[in-house]
């Protein structure tokens, strides 16, 4: 590996003074950054370069404008040629260079070419061609870092100030390496979801966050994708993550509808540091009336356990629900807690139903088989099915059994009562214990 030793002349850059940061949060690898601070300008045009971004910034998003429009952007850069050592020695090229070998032979002259093993460079007097393999070479000398060289993505700036001063900036612009989601723990006692709600927020955007105004929004963004440009040839990447939940519970989100879609605000300001994940309670505890259910699907994997509940206030809950995974426990005997399901779910509005899939029951077995099918004349067939559900528990048990039909079949005629919504056949069975019942149904198709 080729160790490069540069001597830097210092820069003096323009005063940055106090800043302030908001964030929004979307769901889709998706955030928006803006921050306000203060320049201390001279008059007339003058280079700024802001490096405190993510490494993930949309450069076309980015919105730059000042107070009252007393500072005139003339020009906008985004430097993203970051600083490597293939990089610097690219921009070499034709220029003098040092290298020094493991057995301390030094050569110097001007860079004419490298490639994946080998430098060459000529030296003077004599325009001597030298071959250095990468192997022998233990460092190279430059004499600075190339122009237009950045160890981190910056925005440059051209800004012209009528007069020296303190102003005030506002940027602002979209960047991936934000996301989030929201993990609901709840407790089953056969009658009530005990429901507790935690939005995990990662970043990985290359920046850390210090003291940021908070928003969340749940809904689906309309937005085109592009292929980002890969910084060093490689995103912000979670190494060592840290992790973090939130012990105050001081801090809590209000909720409103914003436009199409649900915003959280947190009320107080909060901290990211880059590769970190935090937990903050989204709302406060919930006692969530709901039932339980079995349900199978003809010529389907097992009997599916579900608890139900429907997202009213009558019921405990009557919130706005961003989409995420519903992790169910339920007590056991000795009082500890045992975990007995997930499932995933989507945005849910106020009024809509849950339906929590917990896993297959273990004593309760079903089985669909075609016992008859046949083709009639103009684009007709029918099939007769038979579905057998059997109850293996010691208790008495309901199962809806359910078969989907489509726009060109029905259920022609069967011996048990069933109800039709939205092309979903249900039929309900109780099955006592150790007992089994049986559906028997036609289904014609018109082609």
């Amino acid at each position: 590996m080729i160790r490069v030793i540069l001597i830097l002349c210092a820069n003096i850059a323009i005063g940055l003074l106090q800043a302030e940061d908001w964030l929004t949060i979307y769901n889709d690898d998706l955030s928006l950054v803006r921050s306000s601070f203060d320049l201390e300008l001279n008059k007339g045009r003058q280079e700024y370069n802001f490096d405190d971004i993510t490494s993930r910034i949309e450069p076309a998003s980015v919105i730059v404008s000042s107070a009252k429009n007393e500072i005139i952007i003339a020009e906008q850069n985004y430097e993203y040629d970051l600083a490597g050592t293939m990089q610097i020695m690219r921009k070499y090229i034709e220029r003098p260079i040092s290298v020094l070998t493991k057995d301390q032979t030094l050569y110097e002259g001007t860079l004419k070419f490298f490639d994946s093993s080998t430098l060459g460079l000529v030296e003077e007097p004599g325009k001597k061609l030298v071959l250095v393999s990468y192997a022998e070479v233990q460092s190279v000398r430059l004499a600075e870092l190339p122009a237009n060289f950045y160890t981190k993505p910056t925005l440059h700036w051209g800004l012209i100030a009528p007069q020296k001063g303190k102003y005030p900036l506002m940027l602002s612009y979209l960047s991936g390496g934000f996301s989030w989601n929201v993990t609901y723990n709840t407790v089953w006692d056969g009658k009530n979801l005990l429901l507790n709600s935690w939005v995990t927020i990662n970043n990985t955007s290359g920046r850390a966050f210090e003291n940021v105004n908070l928003k969340l929004i749940a809904g689906e963004v309309n937005k085109i994708r592009e292929q980002y440009y890969d910084m060093m040839q490689g995103r912000a990447k979670a190494g060592g993550m840290a992790y973090e939940m939130s012990a105050d519970a001081a801090p809590a989100f209000e909720e409103k509808a914003f436009h199409d879609f649900h915003m959280y605000t947190l009320d107080q300001k909060v901290s990211f540091a880059n590769n970190q994940t935090k937990q903050i309670q989204l709302f406060p505890v919930k006692n969530v009336t709901a039932k339980g259910k079995y349900e199978y699907t003809t010529f389907g994997d097992g009997v599916q356990s579900i608890i139900n509940f429907k997202n009213v206030e009558e019921q405990g809950l009557g919130l706005p629900l961003p989409k995420g995974v519903i992790k169910v426990y339920k007590q056991d005997s000795d009082k500890n807690l045992e975990f007995i399901g997930e499932d995933e779910i989507n945005h849910t509005s106020r009024n809509d139903e849950v339906n929590i899939r917990t896993g297959k029951a273990f004593d309760l077995v079903a089985k669909t088989i075609v016992t008859d099918q046949k083709s009639i004349p103009n684009r007709i067939s029918e099939r007769t099915m038979k579905v057998t559900v059997r109850n293996n528990s010691k208790e008495t048990k309901t199962i809806e059994v359910i078969h989907h039909t489509n726009a060109n079949s029905k259920i022609l005629h069967t011996d048990r009562k069933y109800e039709t919504k939205d092309n979903k056949n249900t039929f309900t069975l109780e099955i006592a214990a150790d007992k089994e019942a049986i559906i028997v149904f036609t289904e014609r198709t018109e082609w």
